[in-house]
């Protein structure tokens, strides 16, 4: 029973050094779990948080319905996951700096991680039911067509595609019913309060032309210890596909909320995670990258500045210098879901 993918960026992992040297299970297996718990509340499930002290079992010594196939204290999940890989990559690591100093100096941020095909391979290790697995097979889905797989996705990172799925039960539909409300109970993330959008960002000249002239940002112009090296972006762009470009979005759009104390509990601080995710720019064709950005419990408010603003704060974050903001010609939304609409079967969207 194997699930093959390729990466549309690159997928991370780390570890408790916050390395990614190789690909984890461990962290696979975490990010399938987190977006299994959101469908599972999404279809009106019980489902616990395992980091808190709100989870399973509960005082009956029952388990939610993410705990039965995923596992918890006193009870082993139900299937081993292996990793294999042939062709995978870690890409040449790309950096940053922020665009305002902290303790005053310029902090810097990396883009890495593998690129590549991965195969997962799930080895059930007692009975999974079959709505089990359809709700695993919505998980992938959604993961795919929508989010992003392993850590850093608010970075960027994860965004994948499915290119072979012989799992068990892909046609059935999940069904609500058959969620037994037992165990623990936590109230988010939860897919119904989720919205995904896709933009492409359309240039005038083409990404290896663009790359070439070295007109991203990247620092800022008294940052004077910095050194760019466009050649690391060139090779991610020729052999990945990949624009790395996930910090000019996110900082495109976190000012957007003014009020400093909503803004980290939208966007995260060394403190907490962000709920709003963005992706790099991923290959559409040679002038133009797709940009995936979502989240959940955001205001409508902010999702609105989103669509109706995105193009033009890109094109004050995107480039070097202001000269060339019109190489930016298109920021389209191209598609848009809510996570009801998902839940629901309808993914119409615009």
């Amino acid at each position: 029973m194997k699930l093959r993918i390729k990466t549309l960026t690159p997928i991370w992992t780390g570890d408790v050094e916050r390395k990614s040297t190789n690909l984890r299970e461990t962290g696979i297996i975490g990010s399938l779990r987190w977006w299994f718990e959101s469908l599972v509340r999404g279809f009106g499930g019980n489902a616990c948080d395992p980091a808190s002290d709100n989870r399973c079992p509960d005082e009956d010594g029952r388990h939610c319905a993410v705990c039965e196939l995923f596992g918890c204290t006193g009870w082993a999940k139900k299937f081993r996951l292996e990793i294999e890989s042939s062709n995978l990559a870690y890409i040449p690591e790309i950096k940053l700096r922020t665009r305002e100093k902290r303790n005053a100096k310029y902090l810097t941020r990396n883009v890495a991680g593998f690129m590549g095909e991965i195969i997962l391979k799930f080895i059930p290790l007692r009975k999974i039911c079959s709505n089990k697995w359809a709700l695993l097979n919505k998980t992938l889905d959604v993961i795919a067509n929508y989010g992003g797989l392993g850590a850093r996705t608010s970075q960027g990172n994860g965004v994948i595609k499915i290119t072979e799925n012989n799992l068990p039960y892909t046609d059935k539909n999940p069904c609500e019913f058959e969620l037994l409300n037992r165990g623990k109970k936590a109230d988010t993330p939860n897919l119904a309060n989720f919205f995904f959008y896709k933009f492409h960002l359309e240039f005038s000249k083409t990404l290896s032309e663009l790359i070439e002239e070295n007109v991203f940002w990247t620092h800022q112009k008294d940052d004077l210890t910095f050194s760019d090296d466009f050649q690391k972006w060139k090779e991610v762009w020729e052999r990945y596909h990949f624009l790395p470009i996930a910090f000019h979005v996110r900082d495109s759009i976190r000012r957007l909320e003014g009020d400093k104390s909503k803004r980290h509990n939208i966007f995260g601080d060394s403190k907490k995670g962000s709920r709003i995710f963005v992706s790099h720019g991923y290959r559409y064709n040679e002038k133009t990258v797709e940009v995936r950005i979502w989240g959940y419990d955001v205001e409508e408010s902010i999702k609105n500045k989103i669509k109706k603003k995105l193009e033009e704060r890109l094109k004050e974050h995107l480039f070097s210098e202001k000269k060339y903001s019109n190489l930016l010609e298109n920021c389209k939304l191209i598609e848009e879901r809510s996570g009801k609409d998902i839940l629901s079967g309808d993914e119409n969207g615009v």
